[in-house]
């Protein structure tokens, strides 16, 4: 049993399930209830969700291999690698993950007759390899790679299940693929905030291991500052949406008393949002110890959550 603990520690398993979530959201609450076909049946789903689930932790399996060293600076408390699972174990589980994951994308990919697109997960897969081989302690270039994989794990999903069948506007598929493309964004620019905000938690052990990121390079202040600036980024999209939803709610108050009260709780969620976002970054720049910076890191989680669940809020909002 504690073996078994060890290894869903290992593996991240809070935030596969937030994966999970994501694509399985996207899924019901997007394509399924606005579309009359998609291309993945339920059966096929469950193969790449599978797929996409198995590359991902398996990348959090060679991340923790090659950063056993690190770790004994920055987190001894959290290591498993060489302490209770062995180095050869966690090996194997890799291989055997990314096999997994490789062969049932390429699965998923046939069934929907587009087999390139197994070409995907091998491109996963080597990029986190990469990622946690060289790119991790680079100068912003390993940020932004998980930024893009994270954004890409959720265009994928958009691929498999619209492209086959074609994106359209006469079906509606233009629209669902636009904010498929929205949310991948927003999930783009938050883990990029979320990776930076790390590199600031574990300066002290990077700089013993002479890596070369953004908080090394430029200082605490300075990378505050520029993650400040990358908060302001989904605060100034949020407001735009919101002066969107204000001329809806205007124009409700004239048209349908309950239609008005939906906008008017949609716009009551956005704004927690934006809350939330406002907070990080009043936090962000007076933030200086290594627990603060891990407050803040957890907080980029929920508001990605936040954010991605406002897809089935706003579906059961506006379904009748």
């Amino acid at each position: 049993m504690d073996k078994l603990n060890s290894f869903l520690r290992l593996i991240r398993i809070k935030n596969l399930f937030i994966i999970l979530l994501i694509q399985i959201v996207i899924k019901i609450f997007l394509i399924d209830s606005y579309l009359n076909t998609s291309a993945l049946s339920n059966f096929d789903f469950s193969i790449y969700l599978l797929a996409l689930i198995s590359i991902v932790a398996g990348g959090y399996i060679i991340n923790d291999i090659y950063d056993v060293e690190t770790d004994k600076i920055n987190k001894p408390e959290v290591i498993i690698i060489d302490k209770d699972i062995s180095k050869s174990s966690a090996i194997s589980a890799y291989y055997i993950l990314n096999l997994i994951g490789i062969s049932n994308g390429f699965y998923a990919a046939c069934q929907v007759d587009r087999l390139w697109f197994g070409s995907i997960f091998i491109f996963f897969a080597f990029s986190l390899w990469k990622y946690s081989k060289s790119y991790k302690t680079s100068f912003l270039f390993g940020n932004l790679q998980v930024a893009f994989l994270t954004a890409l794990s959720i265009i994928s999903l958009a691929l498999y299940d619209l492209a086959p069948v074609g994106i359209t506007s006469e079906n509606g598929s233009t629209t669902i693929f636009y904010i498929i493309l929205s949310y991948s964004g927003f999930a783009f620019i938050t883990t990029l905030i979320r990776e930076i905000i790390k590199d600031l938690e574990d300066i002290e052990g990077d700089r013993r291991i002479g890596a070369n990121t953004l908080a090394i390079n430029y200082g605490i202040d300075k990378t505050r500052k520029a993650t400040a600036f990358l908060i302001l980024l989904p605060i100034c999209a949020i407001a735009y949406f919101q002066h969107l939803q204000y001329n809806d709610l205007i124009s409700a108050i004239y048209i349908n008393e309950n239609f008005w009260w939906r906008n008017f709780i949609a716009s009551l969620y956005t704004l927690s949002l934006q809350v939330l976002l406002i907070i990080l970054l009043i936090k962000v720049t007076r933030s200086n110890t290594k627990s603060e910076f891990h407050s803040l890191s957890k907080l980029c989680k929920i508001i990605i959550l936040f954010g991605i669940l406002s897809i089935p809020s706003f579906h059961l909002l506006y379904q009748n």
